[in-house]
């Protein structure tokens, strides 16, 4: 082989080898950049193809992974949905003919907001009595369709059944819940445990209660009774729950631990008497918790069953929906408005609000924070004052596709209580349907800002939204007198008293859609300091508006003080300095260009 040859091979050799070198190199980069991307690309891959056994059942991604379908799958596993449900009586036994309430858990932690359906199998050998959240009953199941579960919140549903008389003792109920992906068992043995009346005595426990809160009291009642023809004499117990603690017993009931005794009872033939006994429930009580009572004298026993509960009683809150019209045309935003109602004596928070949308519709807005998740309309932390009732609205468009005659129904949801509203889709309606808010009242001013020495307009208007007469509505309105006086007023007749810093307002008597309107001028003190801040509360009083939230009827008017106004135009000065940066902020430009253009020719030469 001639030298040529040699050194043509050598090169050919050293271009081979930096070829396979560089091909390593690359390899190599692209396991690093491969390995990386499995190890921390969670959210852009699916768990089957990200090269981890993310179920740690010693199975690694599709096809070795039975748990994964496809490479497309989300999760690996058995549990693919990410839904977890629970079902509890927290009991172990029930008495023939007894009640239970079955508590059902759902939770989720994968997304925001999730839309799953429920059903809930009856036990054999028991009835339905109720569920919450508007389950739909039958005969064997209960089911609930679009129910919220939010990321990390814990959404219950409860069902309440009544064991059959007929039931058998020693089999057991059976509780199925299944939602999307996950279910939940529960078994709860009958016994035929009933509480027995003694031959001699009968007796009986209460607290009047189905719920309790923890820190709250309560009293047990105990009702006793001789039945036999002759005297008997015993001693009559209570075993209150183990979550409370003892305050007092009447009588002269004794307490050892978590009993009661009244000793040496005596009773005449037929003869009957009532014990009590107070007692406080631990602040620590968990929610839903059972708390159990035992009463006994003799062999004679009765039982008494309150349920702990954290938060409003239940069927507290109540809900109404409605577009207040009964037609809609094509193409047509029909306003809903949601009126949430709680009508007991505490606060209620968090509390989550569904609104549902008809077919033929497409969504146009909500107000109060609402999200719209395709299918449903959500309000997920409502906060409701005692007795107080808070309205929230959402719009949709009837779509070009619905048939003339059929019926638009909507529903809205909250903490059980379900209200309905349907509208007739026809070719011509001359209803608007506009929503009137529960805010009735409103003041305005004719400036924000004022001069010392100046006046400024005030205006309240009072509009009654109500479906009934308001008769018994006034209008009291504060200003701050140091440095606000009245100067004019209209309604003479309608103004009750003007005190220093306070005007009473009578409101004739408006039927419902009718409104009344008055004005006034207050005058600014000369002396009023520039920058200081005026303030006008103005708020309403009536019996007629118990139902209507603090915070509608009252308003608030604020007018900043200011030594002048300013002038108006601007200097010469000012306007040739403009005009100035103007002309160089131009020129620039068109020199940039300048020199981008011969940039330009210079590469193309």
């Amino acid at each position: 082989m001639s030298l040529s040859s040699l050194s043509c091979l050598k090169k050919k050799t050293q271009k081979a080898l930096s070829a396979l070198t560089a091909m390593s190199l690359l390899s190599g980069a692209f396991t690093v950049v491969f390995s990386l991307g499995a190890s921390t690309t969670y959210a852009i891959h699916s768990q089957c193809s990200d090269g981890l056994d993310n179920d740690h059942n010693g199975k690694t991604d599709y096809p070795q992974d039975e748990g994964c379908s496809s490479l497309d799958d989300d999760y690996e596993g058995i549990n693919t949905s990410g839904n977890f449900v629970t079902v509890t009586d927290e009991r172990d036994t029930v008495n023939i003919g007894g009640s239970l309430v079955y508590l059902v858990t759902l939770k989720q932690q994968r997304e925001t907001s999730r839309v799953v359906n429920v059903t809930f199998n009856l036990p054999h050998q028991a009835n339905i009595t109720s569920a919450s959240d508007g389950g739909a009953v039958t005969l064997d199941t209960v089911k609930w369709t679009n129910v919220s579960v939010y990321q990390n919140v814990t959404r219950t549903l409860i069902v309440h059944v009544n064991v059959s008389p007929d039931a058998v003792a020693g089999q057991y109920l059976v509780a199925r819940a299944l939602v999307e992906g996950s279910e939940a068992m529960d078994t709860t043995l009958v016994q035929n445990d009933v509480p027995s009346q003694g031959a001699d005595f009968q007796i009986g426990v209460s607290d009047a209660r189905e719920y309790i809160w923890p820190g709250e009291q309560s009293t047990y009642t105990v009702h006793v009774k001789n039945n036999s023809l002759a005297v008997k004499q015993s001693d009559v117990h209570l075993a209150f729950p183990f979550d409370s603690y003892f305050i007092s017993a009447s009588n002269g009931g004794i307490r050892d631990s978590y009993n009661v005794t009244w000793k040496n009872v005596r009773l005449e033939p037929n003869e009957e008497k009532t014990f009590t006994a107070t007692i406080q429930i631990d602040f620590t009580t968990k929610d839903k918790v059972l708390l159990r009572a035992k009463a006994y004298i003799g062999s004679a026993v009765a039982l008494d069953q309150t349920v702990a509960r954290i938060g409003l009683p239940y069927h507290s809150i109540t809900t109404s929906i409605s577009d207040n019209r009964g037609t809609a045309e094509v193409g047509q935003i029909l306003n809903y408005a949601v009126k949430v109602t709680n009508n007991s004596d505490l606060v209620a928070t968090n509390v989550p609000v569904d609104a549902n949308f008809p077919i033929y519709a497409e969504f146009v807005g909500a107000t109060e924070g609402g999200t719209w998740d395709g299918t449903n309309v959500r309000w997920l932390v409502l906060q409701i004052a005692p007795h107080d009732t808070r309205t929230l609205t959402y719009s949709f468009r009837v779509r070009r596709d619905a048939p003339i005659n059929s019926s638009l129904t909507a529903s809205a949801t909250a903490d059980g209580s379900t209200s309905r509203d349907t509208t007739r889709v026809v070719l011509q309606s001359d209803e608007t349907g506009l929503v009137e808010k529960t805010v009735f009242f409103r003041k305005t001013s004719d400036r924000d800002e004022a001069v010392p020495g100046g006046k400024i307009r005030y205006m309240l208007t009072i509009r009654n939204t109500l479906d009934h007469v308001l008769s018994d509505a006034t209008i009291v309105d504060r200003f701050d007198q140091q440095y606000l006086s009245l100067d004019t007023y209209e309604n003479p007749r309608n103004l009750i008293s003007r005190d220093a810093g306070q005007m009473v307002w009578s409101v004739p008597v408006l039927q419902p859609n009718e409104s009344w309107q008055t004005s006034y001028v207050l005058s600014v003190d000369p002396n009023a300091p520039s920058g200081m801040e005026l303030s006008n509360v103005a708020s309403v009083r009536g019996s007629d508006l118990d139902n209507i939230s603090l915070t509608e009827k009252v308003r608030t008017n604020k007018a900043g003080v200011i030594a002048d106004f300013p002038t108006t135009g601007a200097g010469m000065d000012l306007f040739l300095a403009l005009a100035a940066a103007g002309i160089a902020i131009i020129t620039g430009s068109a020199q940039r260009k300048l020199a981008f253009g011969r940039m330009l020719t210079g590469m193309q030469m």
